[in-house]
């Protein structure tokens, strides 16, 4: 009788299915924070204006997890099958995205240092756990060898997002503001690194 070792690892379809449920229930845990909102007759304006914290935790973390889910679809066309490295990378992966939501809400009570601080290593940790996923991929030999190379790019760019939060943990010693303001900074770091990466292709 063949031992458990011995079963194929699922489908990458299977992967893929798994994976969009834990995203989908990742982006919309986003909203939890905003759902006891209380909005007064004759003071809309005044309580909406109380919620601009919520809103942008929620706004900025939508937007972090809808990147990672395109990347996350982008890593499983590049791929010929599931390795069983690659599956665990892949639940380590979710594991972050799954946690997301909990430093979206602390970030959403105000300009607090722990929060940002917390969110800004979540951030980090999730792109990391990303490039881990591609790792054992490509240490399982699962990766199509011509997609590879066309979505290798997406090192450039996690690492531009991760380099884009970490000197904002620093700066919160200063200012929790402005270390909020830094996360912008991904907007240069990713055309930089779409730019290197395009540089690589030509060399």
């Amino acid at each position: 009788m063949a031992g458990a070792d011995e079963r194929p690892p699922p489908s990458l379809d299977r992967v893929g299915a798994f994976s969009d449920g834990v995203f989908a229930i990742a982006i919309t845990l986003l909203i939890l924070p905003l759902t006891d909102a209380q909005i007064r007759d004759g003071h809309v304006r005044e309580d909406l204006l109380a919620l601009q914290h919520e809103f942008f935790a929620m706004v900025l973390s939508f937007a972090v997890i809808g990147r990672f889910w395109l990347l996350h679809h982008e890593d499983l066309r590049a791929m010929t099958g599931a390795g069983r490295r690659m599956l665990v990378a892949n639940l380590v992966f979710l594991f972050f995205v799954v946690l997301l939501p909990f430093p979206t809400a602390l970030l959403g009570d105000g300009y607090s240092v722990t929060a940002t601080i917390f969110y800004a290593l979540a951030i980090a940790a999730t792109s990391a756990s990303s490039l881990l996923l591609w790792w054992t991929a490509e240490r399982d030999g699962v990766l199509d060898e011509r997609a590879a190379v066309r979505a290798r790019s997406r090192y450039y760019g996690t690492v531009a997002l991760i380099v884009a939060f970490l000197p904002s943990i620093p700066l919160t010693s200063v200012s929790p503001v402005g270390a909020r303001l830094s996360w912008a900074l991904i907007i240069p770091l990713g055309l930089l690194a779409g730019r290197l990466e395009k540089s690589r292709r030509a060399g």
